[in-house]
């Protein structure tokens, strides 16, 4: 299984969890991108196979027709030649293709992740209250909590002042 299929699987398994009407609407939207994109590919593979028969045609008709380079107008070249153009041409058009549903399927994917993070947004901040219980007026007042670490107290540190899950987990663009 590659990489991006098993995030896609990681996707669907964590938005069962969300509501009925969303979690459904995400899940046909993942399975249609997905067999779109595979029909894509699948027919990027079979013109892509056509176009390398149509090649060794040519190849083949060069060695055994007489007269290939002073008159190429025998009619199983004019086929092999068709055909391998005609291949050709669709394969480029099944390339943005494909790469056209793989952008979709990217675009879904990102707004099954912005609906986990918004699931997960008030049950994080309700949990993270329960164990810490003044967390909440520390990080208004902007003061110092106390870490604690194998029963021993440690020198004060700085929270992080992330407003969400999105926002704690999202990475910074280098360039």
């Amino acid at each position: 299984m590659s990489k991006r299929r098993q995030q896609t699987a990681f996707l669907k398994a964590l938005i069962r969890y969300g509501n009925l009407d969303e979690r459904t609407e995400l899940q046909e939207r993942i399975k249609r991108a997905e067999r779109d994109e595979l029909c894509a590919w699948r027919a990027l593979c079979l013109v892509s196979l056509l176009a390398v028969f149509s090649a060794f045609g040519i190849c083949y008709s060069a060695v055994l027709i007489p007269g290939f380079f002073q008159n190429s107008s025998h009619i199983v070249v004019k086929v092999f030649f068709s055909l391998g153009l005609a291949s050709v041409t669709c394969a480029v058009a099944f390339l943005g293709c494909w790469l056209w549903c793989r952008a979709v399927l990217n675009r879904v994917q990102q707004e099954c992740r912005c609906c986990v993070m918004a699931l997960l947004e008030p049950v994080g901040r309700t949990n993270f209250s329960q164990f810490h219980p003044s967390a909440q007026d520390e990080e208004k007042d902007g003061a110092q909590m106390v870490v604690e670490g194998r029963g021993e107290k440690n020198d004060s540190t700085l929270l992080p002042s992330c407003q969400s899950y999105s926002q704690l987990f999202s990475l910074r663009r280098i360039s």
